[in-house]
């Protein structure tokens, strides 16, 4: 089809003119547009205008005033958004976060404590952010975001020579007979949203429903050539895709992690992470919380601490009439875990630990982690690790071999 071929040839022309217009867009509106990964300044002073929003520590609270600096984003459903402000030095200004959703209007989440705040996106589209200061106070700080997946690139149609070259918009209306809007509005939810994943970045158009598409949200599948419902799969790096300690530095620090660590670091964050008898390393680009450096995750506190992990004895080699307990030392060197001195009646909510050790068991009991959640546990000698036990729920009744638990 002659419009593939026209589509294919002009994508790149077209991506770098959405990005020039959407820098233009963002210059021209009063709210600081924010993308991924981004650390900017901002200043609240006596002449910041002032927004109205709810203190939701309180119950009940009414709504109240402050002067502040307001900000957008858009996020899509299910990434985690971190948010973090570091006031400078010599500064009175306290913080309070609110975020809020511009398809509804509803504020939906608040800090006034930490100067932080985690957010986990329920719905795709544009959310607000307000930076305010308690009680009259003023300052400068610095904003940093992070969590959202690739920039969405919206509709690129307001250059002249775009309606009629655009092969996204050319191919919704020819093969769909879709009326593309303009721009995508807050509210979309009666409109056909379309996603055109293309190389880093995805672009959305929106479009009257007609009897063929119904309102909600699509993908463009560029291998069979044809709208799919629902959005855009988030990609993951294929390497890990479900790797915790990744996630934590990414999500929790707002890292971005490498693939692999290359052989020379010195500019870099180097993450170790003590677990299992072995230490997982994790390399990273600096940003404005974490310099480069070394650091070690400590699971008891739950913290990056500076510099590399202690090298830890082999708990093999304690002398078995020490009075060091070499089993408690490796639950609390090896997995990270704060060993009580003895095992109380109740220990629902603790980790208890099992070792089988010279035809009899031993048993501990600690508070639990990040890695290691309240249950019971039996040491694996052969794979120096932490097997969870699990237990059997016991049949009210079988049938035909059945379990059936009431």
């Amino acid at each position: 089809m002659s419009s593939r071929k026209f589509f294919n040839k002009i994508v790149a022309t077209v991506a770098i003119s959405g990005m020039m217009l959407s820098i233009i867009a963002d210059l021209a509106g009063a709210t600081t547009r924010l993308k991924n990964g981004d650390t900017l300044n901002g200043f609240i002073q006596t002449t910041s205008p002032t927004f109205r929003y709810r203190n939701e520590s309180l119950r009940d609270a009414p709504l109240q005033m402050a002067a502040g600096q307001e900000y957008s984003f858009n996020a899509r459903q299910g990434d985690t958004i971190q948010i973090s402000v570091e006031v400078e030095d010599g500064s009175t200004l306290l913080p309070t976060l609110v975020l809020t959703s511009s398809q509804t209007g509803n504020q939906v989440a608040y800090n006034d404590k930490t100067n932080s705040l985690r957010y986990q996106v329920p719905t795709t589209g544009e959310y607000k952010l307000l930076v305010l200061a308690q009680n009259n106070t003023r300052g400068r700080y610095s904003l940093s975001i992070s969590g959202m997946s690739p920039e969405t690139a919206q509709n690129p149609t307001t250059s002249p020579s775009t309606p009629a070259t655009d092969p996204r918009r050319q191919l919704l209306q020819r093969e769909y007979g879709l009326t593309v809007l303009d721009s995508c509005p807050p509210a979309r939810n009666s409109l056909v949203v379309v996603s055109f994943p293309e190389g880093n970045q995805t672009y959305t158009y929106c479009a009257n429903s007609n009897r063929l598409l119904r309102a909600g949200e699509y993908t463009y599948d560029a291998t069979r050539d044809e709208l799919k419902p629902g959005v855009p799969v988030a990609q993951m790096p294929s390497t890990q895709p479900s790797d915790p300690r990744r996630q934590l530095l990414q999500n929790e620090y707002g890292l971005t992690v490498l693939d692999n660590c290359p052989a020379v670091r010195t500019s870099l964050v180097v993450a170790y992470f003590p677990e299992y008898g072995q230490t997982f390393t994790y390399c990273a680009n600096p940003n404005r919380f974490i310099k480069a450096g070394e650091y070690t995750y400590d699971l008891r506190s739950g913290e990056l601490k500076p510099g590399t992990p202690t090298a830890q004895t082999p708990s093999s080699q304690t002398p078995a009439n020490s009075t060091t307990d070499a089993r408690k030392q490796k639950l609390q060197n090896d997995f990270g875990l704060t060993v009580l001195d003895t095992c109380p009646a109740s220990t629902s909510s603790l980790v208890v630990i099992s070792y089988p050790e010279g035809g009899q068991t031993y048993r501990y009991c600690a508070n639990p982690n990040r890695v290691f959640l309240a249950g019971e546990y039996t040491y694996n000698a052969s794979t120096r690790n932490l097997d969870p036990v699990s237990k059997e729920e016991p049949c009210t009744v079988r049938i035909g071999g059945i379990c059936i638990v009431r």
